[in-house]
């Protein structure tokens, strides 16, 4: 199912954009501004995807031609900020999903002798060497 909300997008004075949503609290960001945008993408479809899997009721999307944006705190100061529409769709992204967590086959090449002991320990060769490919890659 495809969904458009609005979204506005502040640029922070350090750098990078702030991204929040009038109808989704509480929001996202990003370096740059494609990173804020595929940022706010992500975020739009899991904030979806998340209330349409708890049964909630969606909001109805704001009108972007009568929104503006909210007063931010005296803490937060922004150099300039523009509305934008974001468009997701959900049912892309769940197959996304679905592949992000799909199992693969690899072929390993182990010593034999490795192989028995192994073997004869009841040792999962698949954990063990997602455990592996986790810790080398500081997962």
């Amino acid at each position: 199912m495809k969904y458009i909300y609005p979204a506005f997008f502040y640029e922070e004075f350090e750098g990078g954009y702030s991204v929040l949503f009038p109808d989704f609290p509480p929001g996202t960001c990003g370096d740059d501004l494609v990173e804020a945008h595929y940022m706010a993408v992500d975020y739009l479809n899991c904030v979806i995807t998340s209330a349409l899997e708890s049964g909630e009721k969606l909001p109805a999307p704001s009108d972007i031609k009568e929104i503006a944006p909210k007063p931010t705190s005296p803490e937060w100061a922004y150099k300039s900020v523009f509305s934008s529409l974001i468009s997701v769709d959900t049912a892309e992204y769940a197959k996304f999903l679905a592949t992000k967590e799909k199992s693969v086959r690899k072929n390993v090449t182990v010593p034999a002798w490795l192989s028995e002991l192994a073997d004869k320990s009841h040792i999962n060769y698949s954990s063990v060497l997602q455990e592996a490919l986790k810790q080398r890659l500081n997962l």
